[in-house]
């Protein structure tokens, strides 16, 4: 495979090289849940480090001031997030040139590499084994047990997996959570503590804001919908573990009690037939909107804005505790009232009645009384979605997330 490199001129320099590594490329990492990693890149350059990016090219626009601190090493193929089968074609190829790109890594003299992506299996021992002990990892998703957890006879090898990534984790310098909860997880399971780090959900407030009143009406109209209807939102890849269907049965449940009852869902993955197949078989076809991936981040914006409450929803795995996600920043970025499962690492975030409702996964009960609240009181969803806005411009701002990944990073290199 061909690798393709500019500001060859920069290879040549005696300035401390880190280099990036992530499957979407860099611009399609900034677009899908990066915010801040312009700014952190910024931060690594003003200590006097040398950014390199090792990736696929993106369909996303890379903004020129970013490429300018970057040296960038793009791999013979893109990444279009907007493709639904890049998320598992893109990822196997990854996978396949990632011992490459550490071996080289190693051989051009990085003093530490940042794979700071989704927890892919078996990830930390290729680094390992073909870089080095400098580098950086995200634990979030713990994906060969969300696809194995329902098949019995694919379970030990998902249990296998799991057990190798807990062990590549021990050794590990620097692994960043984006919850606490997730810290103490893997206490329990051996992981040295001083090398954990808390890296939230960065969110760009230029972005993801309130819209006004007659952008918001605008929004509504141009997706279809009237005063009358009452509309919850949710937007991400469609993992097994994200619980559509169970949200689904609850709108069918709630027809007569909320007549205009609608359902954004936004985004595309591996459950979107069986979202599609569902929807039909409860005769929601009117109610459920699914547009697959928005194009920008703007439309995004709009969507979310259009709608009367977000929903964050999971199926309450024990991994599933892991995350603070991204649909939890943006809706409540936007102001708008969250109704979000309650599970460890959101209710970090999210505090029940106060800028948010929770409701447990296994209690349709709950769901239910919290969402007529939400639908009959509008006063309480400018309450929430007001302090919602404020809990996220604390959390989630660009400098304060910059800092929770480039200061480790900067010590790392210091120290060793």
């Amino acid at each position: 495979m061909n690798l393709g490199i500019n500001n060859e001129d920069a290879m040549n320099t005696r300035k401390r090289k880190i280099a990036l590594l992530h499957r979407y490329g860099l611009a399609g990492w900034i677009c899908c849940g990066g915010h801040s990693i312009p700014r952190m890149i910024e931060l690594l350059c003003e200590r006097g480090f040398e950014v390199h990016m090792f990736g696929p090219r993106s369909a996303d626009m890379l903004d020129e001031g970013v490429a300018q601190n970057v040296v960038m090493h793009e791999l013979g193929y893109t990444w279009d997030r907007a493709n639904p089968t890049h998320k598992w074609s893109r990822t196997i190829l990854w996978f396949l040139v990632l011992p490459w790109l550490c071996l080289r890594c190693r051989l051009s003299g990085m003093a530490a590499v940042l794979h700071i992506d989704d927890t892919l299996p078996l990830s930390g021992w290729i680094l390992r084994i073909f870089y080095g002990r400098n580098f950086a990892l995200t634990v979030m998703d713990f994906f060969c047990r969300i696809y194995t957890e329902k098949h019995p006879l694919l379970q030990p090898l998902g249990r296998f997996v799991e057990w190798l990534d807990v062990k590549s984790w021990t050794f590990t310098p620097v692994l960043f959570t984006k919850v606490f909860f997730t810290q103490k997880y893997l206490a329990g399971r051996g992981v040295p503590t001083g090398g954990m780090f808390i890296a939230r959900n960065p969110c760009n407030h230029e972005i993801f804001r309130p819209l006004a009143a007659e952008e918001k009406l605008a929004a509504r109209e141009r997706l279809g919908f009237s005063d009358d209807d009452f509309v919850l939102t949710h937007h991400g890849i469609m993992h097994p573990n994200k619980g559509n269907d169970w949200v689904l049965q609850r709108i069918t449940e709630l027809k007569e009690q909320i007549p205009g009852i609608k359902y954004l869902l936004m985004g595309d993955g591996p459950e979107m037939g069986n979202v599609k197949d569902l929807a039909k078989e409860l005769g929601l076809e009117d109610r459920v909107l699914l547009p697959g991936w928005i194009p920008s981040e703007q439309a995004l914006n709009d969507s979310l804005n259009a709608a009367d409450v977000g929903i964050a929803m999971r199926i309450g795995q024990e991994t599933d505790h892991f995350h603070m996600t991204d649909t939890v920043s943006h809706e409540m970025a936007c102001g708008k009232p969250l109704l979000a499962v309650n599970l460890a690492g959101i209710a970090e975030i999210v505090v029940d009645g106060e800028n948010g409702f929770l409701f447990d996964p296994d209690n349709a009960e709950e769901f239910r009384t919290k969402l007529l609240q939400l639908y009959r009181n509008p006063n309480l969803r400018q309450r929430l979605g007001t302090a919602a806005l404020a809990t996220s411009r604390e959390v989630s701002d660009l400098e304060v997330c910059a800092h929770q990944v480039a200061d480790p990073i900067i010590a790392l290199v210091e120290t060793r």
